[in-house]
């Protein structure tokens, strides 16, 4: 064949398109699931998104790309869906279709998620006949048609652990070949897919309680005829207000992306690359620009909402709950305070009308005889006193000053005859009682005999049937007198709280 041109040009428009065969966009950050299915969805956002890049602006015929794609998700966000079409033309060589993608996301906790997705497309490849300049017209290969669809597959995964991104896609997953022609003698002229193998990982950093997010991140892509490219940048982005990043992209050029947050829905971004390589300044450098609307709030920020509402709910009930429980203990405490103001007057006057009895017994027996003390002394110095007893009966008493606690009572007041000790007595029999405490209810007596036990204090408590109050009582006397001193004295200096007498 003499149309030596006609073979570099499909040779040259074939080299392009094996390296262009992923179109290089500069704001995938804000549209990764055109190159890895599973981030279908995955933001919670339904949107609509417009990107146009020209590269390398000086050179007739560069590549340039057009992308229109949407992005959303359903079920609380455990399936997400996009689709795209595009269209790449570099010189005599286009190709345009449309992927559909569908992607599960697998929740493992709030902060860890496994996502998997899978697109699946048909993409036609076209070479310009019209741009085709040789000199002889009527070769056979300028009358085949050159133009050819194929069906392709896509299929990616990332995984989420806390603000950290990881995932993997294998675009071109199939990798057909397409021919165009068998006109030519020595060889088909083919067009061969190459599959490719994209990696990328992210760091999202919260600041201003996700108000605002930094971004670093890492991307590569590479397949089996071509050197690895690398992307690493930084990406800013203010919910309210506006993004700005930065990106070396190696072996090509530096990249930086800016965009502003116009509304709530909708966003425009503009990228500049500046190419680094040999023939940089000769070939120009390329302009992206984005556009997109979003529907409605983020089902991700409308979820967290909900989430906080439930929180806020649940703090106001159990708060109420609290507020009732503190007004109930409140009614509660009230109560007893009224009993126990109740108990301790019937008490005083208990005691007061038992001194009135003493002073009119005494009264009546000086007036009918003279009384006696006797005092002795015995070999172990113990001494006896006599007194009335208001009980009806006579009885001494004997005081017991080395005596140690007593009986079945264990009990840091000494001093004391054994059997006067609480626990050591019949609890309600007649007899006066120094008590501790008096209560309405029997649990509040048994808070207070505990605490008294766990100081070392014997106690014991009795219900008083005239008023059905509870008394907490240390020791009990069969004399009015004994039972004073005692109280008095605070049983001789080794008891600090406050006492009273009950007369049963």
């Amino acid at each position: 064949m003499k149309n030596s041109i006609l073979i570099v040009a499909i040779l040259l428009g074939s080299v392009t398109a094996k390296a262009q065969q992923l179109p290089l966009i500069s704001n995938y950050l804000n549209t990764a699931y055109l190159f890895n299915p599973a981030f279908s969805g995955i933001d919670g956002k339904t949107e609509i998104t417009v990107l146009n890049r020209r590269q390398w602006t000086d050179v007739q015929g560069s590549p340039e790309t057009q992308f229109m794609s949407f992005n959303g998700n359903q079920n609380d966000l455990k399936f997400g869906y996009s689709g795209y079409a595009f269209n790449d033309v570099t010189d005599i060589v286009s190709r345009s279709g449309f992927y559909g993608s569908y992607a599960w996301h697998v929740k493992f906790s709030d902060e860890n998620s496994l996502s998997l997705g899978m697109g699946a497309g048909y993409v036609n490849n076209t070479i310009n006949i019209a741009g085709i300049r040789v000199q002889d017209e009527l070769d056979p290969v300028l009358y085949s048609q050159l133009n050819r669809g194929t069906f392709d597959l896509n299929f990616g995964f990332n995984l989420k652990f806390g603000d950290f991104n990881i995932g993997a896609a294998v675009p071109n997953l199939l990798a057909p070949a397409i021919d165009f022609s068998d006109n030519y003698i020595i060889s088909p002229f083919q067009y061969q897919y190459m599959r490719h193998f994209v990696v990328n990982t992210q760091y999202d950093v919260q600041m201003q309680k996700g108000l605002m997010t930094l971004s670093p991140y890492l991307t590569i892509r590479a397949n089996q005829f071509t050197v690895p490219q690398i992307d690493a940048g930084l990406m800013f982005n203010h919910n309210e207000y506006f993004f700005v990043g930065a990106a070396y992209r190696s072996s090509y050029a530096v990249t930086g992306n800016a965009g502003v947050h116009l509304t709530e829905n909708i966003t425009i971004g503009y990228a500049y690359d500046f190419s680094l390589n040999t023939y940089g300044f000769a070939l120009g450098n390329s302009h992206e620009f984005m556009l997109r609307y979003s529907f409605g709030e983020s089902k991700k920020d409308k979820r967290l909402e909900n989430e906080i509402k439930k929180l806020k709910d649940r703090q106001r009930r159990q708060s109420g709950d609290l507020e009732d429980l503190l007004n109930d203990r409140l009614d509660e405490f009230k109560d007893e305070v009224t009993e126990g103001q109740k108990a301790l007057f019937d008490a005083e006057k208990e005691a007061m009308k038992g001194e009135l009895t003493i002073a009119a017994a005494e009264a009546a027996a000086n007036n009918s005889q003279s009384s006696s003390n006797q005092n002795a002394n015995g070999s172990n110095g113990v001494q006896t006193i006599n007194s009335t007893n208001p009980l009806g009966n006579g009885s001494t008493t004997t005081a017991y000053p080395n005596t140690p606690q007593g009986g079945r009572t264990n009990s840091n007041i000494k001093g004391y005859d054994p059997t006067q000790y609480a626990g050591n007595v019949q609890a309600g029999s007649q007899g006066y009682y120094v008590t501790a405490g008096v209560f309405g209810a029997r649990n509040n007596a048994a808070k207070l005999q505990n605490k008294l036990r766990s100081q070392g204090v014997g106690a014991d408590v009795f219900q008083d049937p005239s008023n059905n109050m509870f008394y907490v009582f240390l020791l009990k006397f069969n004399n009015y007198e004994s039972a004073k001193q005692a109280r008095e004295s605070g049983f001789n200096g080794q008891y600090g709280g406050k006492l009273w007498i009950k007369v049963l």
